[in-house]
């Protein structure tokens, strides 16, 4: 029996174990529904029971199955302790013991905004901050969905809070804000990167945006100009979360911007489980049947920077004092059925007076201790493939889009269906998982190639 002492320390961490291992579905099967009554004896908050199940099962030592405690001992060395599981599935633990974090790589977030006081996104690397609504200036930022917060901290959030454990693909990147409400203003957006762009060193674009497209990319305006965006910087895109084939959205239908597609790793350390997100769009493109996606990226479940009082703050209507980080939204900010929609001002005027973004105390009651949310979409996997592209360009600073979209691409890895044991096809996974240590490999062995001949341009 494990004595309350080291039961303090594990409950103290407990954010470390947080969206590790999801058992809570798994009670009945691993038999270890005692689990709860124990945690009340010790007189632990509820939402205690979301840290690892299986960890505690063996700690305490009730009994576990053979099945939990094989399972405890498999991820008992495993850089899943590290870093959660989504990001285990892009090998960026490997990543992390290169030293690699795209230190200084500027990634241009196009979406709903971004607040300055979550602990994991410092505003000291906010460069500059744009809104095309004329809602908010750099003073005074806004992120009322609270979506364009998640996704930068996909992409960089440093995890401060959560000791690394929820940090981004490259926590040291910089970031250029550039908030949107509208269709109009993506455009407005993309034709101010193509001006400025260069101006703040920008190298990536990430746009987890969407619309439905009703013709081929060269007569779509939005995927037009993603296109001519990725001539000089790597511009990467959601494919989108409307299930079917031939469902791409713009700017996703754009040849030479980087698509992505989403996965479900089962917030297991178990690449094996893995599968494709079920509401991944999938492609060929419509209208010019382009092979789209490109790559696939974690989808389900991403633990990010929570907007208190956001549209998508699952605790805006409830005391937050039982419920762990462990909510799941499908989100992506998509088509006209969403944000795009001007009705959606309607839930930006009902909740603005709730939402906190600009309040310096990172400890009052607005946060009450819940700093991050679990979000599912597409919009994720290409914050995470962003994040994979900035540390390629900390590696390779002088490389062209065309050498960045073609690393990621070809050092990915194919996925099979564990149903069938069969390999999803192309529309489904495009050239499979982004893997973030080969790619980083890869632009190493290119970087030493090109050590000896300092002005060549990669290409």
């Amino acid at each position: 029996m494990i004595d309350k002492t080291d039961f303090d320390k594990l409950y103290n961490n407990r954010d470390f174990w947080v969206n590790r291992i999801n058992l809570l579905k798994n009670l009945e099967k691993y038999g270890i529904e005692s689990v709860p009554n124990i945690l009340k004896d010790f007189h632990y908050p509820d939402n205690f029971n979301n840290a690892n199940l299986n960890l505690i099962a063996k700690l305490i030592n009730i009994g576990a199955t053979a099945d939990v405690c094989n399972e405890v001992n498999k991820c008992d060395n495993n850089s899943c302790l590290k870093l959660n599981p989504n990001l285990v599935a892009i090998n960026l633990d490997k990543v992390r013991d290169l030293g690699i974090d795209g230190k200084d790589v500027v990634v241009a977030v196009v979406d709903s905004g971004i607040i300055y006081n979550h602990p994991d996104l410092d505003k000291s690397r906010i460069l500059f901050y744009k809104d095309f609504s004329g809602e908010s200036d750099e003073n005074n930022p806004k992120d009322i969905l609270g979506h364009g917060t998640h996704v930068a901290s996909l992409i960089g959030g440093s995890g401060k809070i959560s000791n690394g454990y929820n940090q981004g693909v490259a926590p040291g990147v910089k970031f250029v804000i550039l908030r949107i409400t509208s269709v109009s203003e993506i455009i407005k957006a993309l034709e101010w990167l193509k001006e400025n762009g260069k101006k703040y060193n920008v190298k990536v674009v990430n746009l987890s945006i969407g619309v439905d497209p009703k013709t081929g990319y060269l007569n779509d305006t939005i995927a037009k100009l993603a296109n001519d965006l990725a001539q000089d910087y790597t511009v990467v895109a959601a494919a989108g979360n409307d299930y079917a084939n031939e469902t791409i959205d713009s700017p996703g239908i754009a040849p030479d911007v980087i698509t992505v597609g989403g996965i479900d790793t089962k917030n297991t350390c178990d690449k094996s489980d893995d599968t494709i997100y079920d509401a991944s769009s999938k492609g060929p493109t419509p209208f010019d049947l382009l092979d789209k996606p490109d790559v696939v990226a974690p989808a389900k479940m991403l633990p990010g920077a929570r907007v208190p009082g956001s549209v998508f703050d699952p605790y805006k209507n409830q005391k937050l004092n039982t419920n762990s980080n462990q909510i799941s939204v499908n989100y992506m900010i998509h088509n006209e059925k969403n944000i795009i929609n001007p009705e959606l001002n309607k839930i930006y005027k009902i909740n603005d007076k709730n939402i906190d973004n600009n309040n310096d105390d990172n400890n009052n009651d607005s946060w009450q201790g819940k700093y991050y949310i679990n979000l599912s979409g597409t919009s994720g996997a290409t914050a995470i493939v962003s994040g994979v592209a900035a540390l390629i360009y900390q590696v390779l600073p002088n490389a062209t889009p065309k050498l960045v979209k073609e690393i990621i691409t070809k050092t990915a890895n194919k996925i099979k269906d564990p149903a069938n044991n069969e390999l999803y096809d192309k529309y489904s996974q495009g050239a499979g998982v982004v893997d973030a240590y080969n790619a980083v490999k890869y632009a190493m062995s290119l970087n030493n190639k090109n050590t000896n001949n300092s002005n060549t341009m990669l290409a």
